[in-house]
């Protein structure tokens, strides 16, 4: 669906949580990598996220600042994070 819409369900290691407003597709690329690799998730603020769609089915979940749903994508933010690593030293 073009126009469906995401929404974001954060929880604070504090215990806090959040919800954000929907977002479209075409969003969610930059609100993953925010949540993964923001300031944020770097201080070890986030304890969880969790995005669901319309139908309140979970489209993405994230652990601190990996992904661990859906599995495919966390292993490619693996081996980016890896391959990112290797090319600093």
């Amino acid at each position: 669906m073009l126009n469906e819409k995401f929404t974001t369900h954060i929880t604070f290691t504090s215990g806090d949580s959040h919800k954000e407003d929907p977002i479209t597709a075409d969003q969610l690329g930059s609100t993953i990598t925010r949540l993964c690799d923001g300031p944020a998730a770097m201080m070890g603020m986030i304890k969880e996220v969790v995005i669901v769609d319309q139908d309140d089915l979970t489209c993405i979940h994230i652990k601190g600042c990996n992904i661990v749903y859906p599995v495919q994508l966390g292993i490619k933010q693996r081996v980016f994070r890896k391959a990112q690593k290797n090319g600093q030293k």
